[in-house]
């Protein structure tokens, strides 16, 4: 009986060393995985800070990118600084080193085509002597241009609709009936008068040199109210004081028209102050020049809005 014990003893011991033995070597093996797992997430870790850095050497960011400092890191830059690493960047894209100022007015290109009614008349800016032009009737006997006729019939209809009625009382006319209408206001102002080299200067002032005039270009309309023509034997600055002004003002520009003859420019454009006078220069330069008279108050010229913002080529 003693000896079964002892033996069954010793056979134990050897089992239980020899399980020892295994687990120990499970363990080393376990530690050397884990310690090439570790190994590896160090090394992937390393690639991710050199990620877009010049120094990392696995990521540059494209050289046609450029983000300055201003902008990099901020969130007023997020749309540049969040393509830094290339990701989600399209083909070419770059940004320039130096970006205009806000306030800064950037030139729209000249285009022959589409910017045709863009161009200063006046006594110093004569049509070509071979200047001809395809009219259509706009109101009546009254004529424009056919290109901006359509644009004129629909300001004046949309504000017939709204019940502010505009009255034309003068629209294209050849550069014979120009010489006429200046030749009886200059003997106007001399029977009033004026001796004959006052009554040209002033007639001039009033209205333009035959082939000088908005009007022989088949640009412009004279408009008042069917009110004020009645009361009135001529056009002058009382109509500023009357509803109709105030319509033309804010919503003649949707039409592509614009106040030829501001106050206050008379230097300029060589004319008195014509609260009725509107020209026509086309859809996108009407807005823009009625865009600065929203923020400054100031009504640009046709000199003055070519000058600030068309390259002219």
């Amino acid at each position: 009986m003693s000896a079964r014990k002892s033996k069954k003893k010793n056979n134990s011991s050897t089992a239980y060393l020899g399980f020892l033995s295994v687990l120990a070597v499970g363990i080393v093996i376990l530690l050397v995985l884990m310690a090439a797992i570790g190994s590896c997430r160090g090394s992937d870790s390393e690639g991710e800070e050199n990620i877009g850095t010049p120094s990392g050497g696995v990521t540059k960011e494209p050289e046609s990118v450029t983000v300055s400092e201003s902008t990099a890191g901020t969130d007023s830059g997020a749309g540049i600084s969040g393509n830094i690493l290339g990701f989600g960047t399209p083909p070419n894209f770059s940004v320039p080193e130096e970006t205009a100022p806000v306030n800064a007015e950037v030139k729209i290109p000249y285009n022959a085509e589409e910017d045709w009614a863009l161009y200063v008349i006046g006594n110093d800016n004569p049509l070509p002597d071979d200047f001809t032009v395809e009219t259509k009737a706009v109101s009546g006997e009254r004529t424009l241009d056919s290109r901006c006729a359509d644009y004129a019939i629909k300001m004046l209809n949309d504000a017939a609709a709204q019940g502010v009625g505009l009255f034309v009382t003068s629209s294209y006319r050849s550069a014979e009936k120009q010489a006429q209408n200046l030749e009886s206001y200059i003997n106007t102002l001399i029977s009033q008068g004026y001796s004959q080299e006052e009554a040209k200067i002033q007639a001039e002032k009033e209205i333009a040199l035959p082939g000088h005039s908005e009007h022989n270009a088949g640009l412009a309309l004279d408009i008042v109210s069917s009110d004020y023509w009645s009361t009135h034997s001529d056009l002058d600055e009382s109509f500023e004081k009357l509803p109709q002004f105030d319509w033309l003002i804010d919503n003649c520009w949707k039409y592509g028209f614009i106040l030829s003859y501001p106050k206050g420019k008379e230097e300029i454009t060589g004319f008195i102050y014509e609260p009725w006078h509107y020209r026509f220069v086309g859809l996108k330069h009407a807005e823009k020049i009625h865009k600065v008279y929203e923020e400054t108050g100031e009504f640009l010229t046709v000199n003055e809005y070519i000058e600030r913002f068309i390259d002219m080529g």
